[in-house]
């Protein structure tokens, strides 16, 4: 069978070890049976007090020079080696030379013995009283020093233990790093429920109540029985827990579903990373973008009605005075744009390559009403399509009605394909080598004044801070349900104009 070994570190005993006083070293099994499963616990546990990543299998074993008594089916190991302290060498005493005129006694001068002959024949040397002097000086300032330490670390909030090494002579003190341990919470919904500025901020919803009843929406739709994300195959497909009557198999989480929720909500509204979610609400990083993924998917399918299309009747209900004299407008439209990680492909990077942003990026076309809110959104183009592609083979020109008045800038060359009963509003276009005339810059200025509304949204949307740092590819298959949620979001908030 081969040599067993002995799994406590540094201890190098085998089989085959006689010990000095001639008896063979026994390599204990780890007791099995489901009785003595107390005792297997208790040298696990003794066995990871100095090996920490001890993982006990069917040839551990642990041999008898850890046993004080004879061994029995109920010792414990109690003798474990300790690691060889490194030796401490003697280091040199510290002296100090001179060569100051104000340590040269009389005497000294013009003696031939000293060992440090000047350029007139004479000889200078140390005054061994000023020096012990001056050493004892020295060891003054490092023995308050010392003090002082001593006295800031009693007086301080923390558990500190600082133990401070003094060299003085030929006797030397170890030192030992200073170290603070403390056990910081984990982040709970209940610790911003209590202030609609921090759900803002963490957030995006614009109070408590909104946050709370948008969940309790969730939950009513099974947000405590989701199927969380582990790859296509492991996650696709209908779940018996997902009836009525049936609870989700396993053990409980460790968050609850509130706590996943707002964890997917910082990430969308803050932009943190993976890693320092899992520090902030003590789990792990695999854990994390699970909870993200699985989250992300579910929030997508509830927020999409959110994004709604009014008619015009209640478009002009709600009119605001900066549309006075564009009553017939039923949308404000424009492209954004959003950096994405380059892709390896050489296709994928031709197609999300922008040469006005000089990245790659996604792309979608935003359509808001009058007061502010998004009433359609595109599908998720990348940053090499134009304004005029995404608008010829979107679903918006289905969606107008004759009469209807479509607002934009400049740079949408569209006339060509909207029906002829719906009209396009835009600033005029003038050569660049011809002065804008008086007419056209005030039209420009009135247009540009009402279609604010929609560079307002794009900055409010972007207000969640994942859109506006680079997407990494591991979650660029979760760009448009994010782009979707941080959209529909924005719609809970109040109007823009009025």
């Amino acid at each position: 069978m081969g040599k067993k070994y002995c799994c406590i570190s540094l201890c190098h005993n085998t089989s085959n070890t006689v010990q000095q006083d001639g008896t063979k070293v026994i390599l204990h099994r780890f007791p099995m049976s489901h009785k003595k499963l107390h005792i297997r616990r208790q040298w696990v546990m003794k066995v990871k007090t100095v090996r920490a990543n001890f993982t006990l299998n069917d040839s551990s074993r642990i041999c008898s020079a850890h046993f004080e008594t004879p061994f029995t089916g109920e010792s414990i190991p109690t003798i474990f080696p300790s690691k060889p302290t490194k030796e401490v060498k003697e280091r040199r005493p510290l002296t100090r030379h001179t060569n100051s005129t104000s340590n040269i006694t009389n005497s000294e001068i013009g003696s031939s013995d000293s060992p440090y002959p000047d350029e007139k024949g004479t000889s200078v040397d140390c005054n061994e009283n000023e020096l012990v002097k001056e050493n004892t000086f020295e060891h003054n300032i490092l023995a308050e020093t010392t003090n002082k330490a001593h006295k800031s670390t009693s007086t301080s909030p923390y558990n500190i233990t600082l133990d401070v090494g003094v060299q003085a002579g030929h006797s030397f003190c170890s030192t030992n790093d200073a170290a603070v341990q403390c056990d910081l919470p984990r982040m709970v919904y209940e610790d911003i429920r209590d202030s609609d500025e921090k759900v803002r901020f963490y957030t995006g919803f614009p109070t408590f109540q909104v946050l709370w009843l948008f969940f309790l929406t969730l939950l009513k739709h099974g947000a405590d029985k989701l199927n969380y994300w582990e790859g296509e195959r492991r996650s696709m497909g209908d779940k018996n827990y997902h009836q009525d009557g049936h609870q989700k198999p396993g053990k409980k989480r460790f968050l609850r579903p509130i706590d996943e929720f707002l964890l997917t909500c910082m990430r969308l509204r803050l932009g943190l990373n993976q890693e320092l979610l899992a520090d902030i609400f003590r789990t792990s990083k695999t854990s994390v973008s699970r909870i993200f993924n699985t989250w992300v998917n579910f929030i997508y399918d509830h927020t999409r009605g959110l994004i709604a299309w009014p008619t015009r009747e209640q478009i002009l209900a709600n009119l605001p005075r900066h549309f006075n004299d564009h009553s017939d407008t039923r949308l404000v439209v424009d492209c954004t744009e959003f950096f994405v990680e380059r892709p390896s492909s050489l296709v994928a990077q031709w197609l999300t390559w922008s040469e006005y942003k000089h990245h790659n990026t996604f792309k979608i076309l935003v359509g808001v009403t009058p007061n502010g809110m998004v009433s359609f959104l595109s599908r998720l183009w990348g940053g090499n399509a134009s304004d005029r592609h995404i608008v010829q083979n979107d679903d918006l020109i289905p969606k107008l009605s004759p009469g209807d008045v479509i607002m934009a800038d400049k740079g949408f060359t569209i006339e060509d394909l909207l029906p002829a009963d719906i009209g396009l509003n835009v600033p005029p276009r003038v050569s660049t080598k011809s002065q804008m005339s008086s007419s056209e810059f005030f039209k420009t200025a009135h247009i540009a004044s009402a279609r604010i509304v929609v560079e307002m949204k794009m900055e409010q949307i972007k207000n969640f801070q994942i859109l506006n740092s680079v997407l990494p590819l591991s979650e660029a298959h979760l760009s448009e349900q994010i782009i979707v949620i941080c959209v529909s979001l924005t719609n809970l908030l109040p109007p823009l104009l009025q």
